[in-house]
């Protein structure tokens, strides 16, 4: 009786142990910490999160709008009015003109541009996350160029 007594207390210290291993933490943080990303006919295109500066500008003309960029690898540079979760905007050469409309600056040389942004999560604050996706073409020299799975996921660095 002793000995099952005994066992049905170890088996319950395990039984309870495995509980506690097994419970569900919380979920980590979910941080935007990617930086900016893209495929450019199927070849990836990649800038690290820590070479990715992120700004939001209050202009009394143009309202709020995005300024992330990167002087890595040749550089990427984007400029945007739309700024708040699940907008969605085309393409601008002059971004500063039109509202809610988005420029990625190395399109500007390019023909028959026709891309399409949404902001997955729009940022209010420094540190806020900010995650945008694009995709779509343009030509150059009489060839079509595809980009798919355009990425920009980071935190706003400055607030102006």
């Amino acid at each position: 009786m002793k000995r099952l007594r005994k066992l049905g207390m170890i088996a319950l210290v395990l039984l309870l142990t495995l509980n506690y291993a097994c419970r569900e933490e919380d979920p980590p943080q979910d941080v935007c910490n990617s930086g900016i990303s893209y495929k450019l006919d199927g070849t990836t295109v990649s800038y690290p999160d820590n070479t990715v500066t992120a700004e939001i500008y209050n202009d009394a003309d143009l309202g709020k709008f995005y300024d992330i960029w990167t002087d890595a690898n040749g550089g990427f540079y984007y400029h945007s009015t739309i700024t708040e979760t699940g907008e969605t905007g085309p393409y601008a050469s002059d971004w500063r003109v039109s509202a809610d409309v988005a420029n990625i600056i190395f399109l500007n040389a390019k023909t028959n541009v026709n891309m399409t942004f949404t902001v997955e999560e729009g940022a209010n604050a420094e540190s806020d996350n900010v995650k945008i996706k694009f995709s779509g073409s343009f030509e150059e020299n009489g060839t079509i160029h595809q980009i798919t799975e355009g990425l920009i996921c980071t935190t706003i660095d400055i607030v102006h």
